[in-house]
């Protein structure tokens, strides 16, 4: 008797414990919804695949962290106040990307409350910290001119795109200058001086767009090409 006694309270002890073990801490549940500024969110996707997040105290230190494509659809998290960091990982690299001409570099960050026993639902749109600069070409431009070279330089770097192509500045440089020297079918060449233009702002694309001067012929030696800057589509999103 004793000894079924005995077994039984170990039993009941047992079972104890691993209630006692299987009882969860105090959680709250992260669900995160994050697109790139100036991208078309994608309704089967909660998260854009080419950010990765950091979750962090408020003094900074990481708590959880996750690269592109690996964020998971439920953050488990201790009830407490966080920094969530959503950013693209070419923090570093963006402005050597595609040959030179540079790629969008998105950062951005939040401060959430998380609470006991509720989830904590975070939408957020993660804006470029640079800015692009493109190009506008005349309709028939290929047609008058054989070649053309489109030079950009912002701060210590220079760099040509082509007509459909972007090329990305940090903020930190100021503005930019550009600059166009097209070679017509005649084999003369016509260019200008580089311009200054200034007024830059982060996340915005800047589109020199030329147009062909009112005065000149269509067709001939004498094609002259002007900038304009002001533009109603000009300084959009990237």
């Amino acid at each position: 008797m004793r000894k079924l006694l005995y077994i039984i309270m170990c039993i009941g002890l047992l079972t104890a414990c691993q209630q006692e073990q299987l009882e969860p801490a105090a959680q709250a549940v992260l669900e995160l919804e994050l697109s790139r500024c100036g991208h078309p969110s994608v309704a089967t996707r909660a998260v854009d695949d080419d950010l990765a997040v950091t979750i962090c105290l408020p003094d900074g230190t990481p708590v959880q962290q996750y690269s592109p494509g690996n964020i998971p659809p439920k953050i488990v998290l201790e009830p407490g106040d966080y920094r969530v960091v959503a950013y693209t990982d070419n923090q570093d690299s963006w402005p050597t990307a595609n040959g030179g001409r540079g790629a969008a570099c998105h950062y951005g960050d939040t401060l959430i409350t998380m609470e006991y026993d509720k989830v904590f639902r975070l939408k957020m749109e993660v804006p470029a910290t640079n800015y692009a600069v493109g190009l506008s070409l005349p309709e028939h431009f290929d047609t008058y001119f054989t070649t053309y070279t489109f030079t950009l330089k912002s701060g210590s770097r220079t760099t040509t795109i082509r007509q459909g192509e972007k090329a990305y500045f940090s903020i930190a440089d100021g503005g930019f200058s550009y600059a166009l020297s097209a070679t017509n079918t005649d084999g003369k060449t016509n260019a200008h001086s580089a311009i200054d233009f200034p007024d830059v702002a982060a996340s915005k694309c800047f589109t020199v767009r030329y147009n062909y001067d009112s005065d000149a012929t269509t067709g001939g030696v004498d094609i002259v090409i002007t900038d304009d800057m002001d533009t109603d589509d000009n300084n959009i999103s990237l």
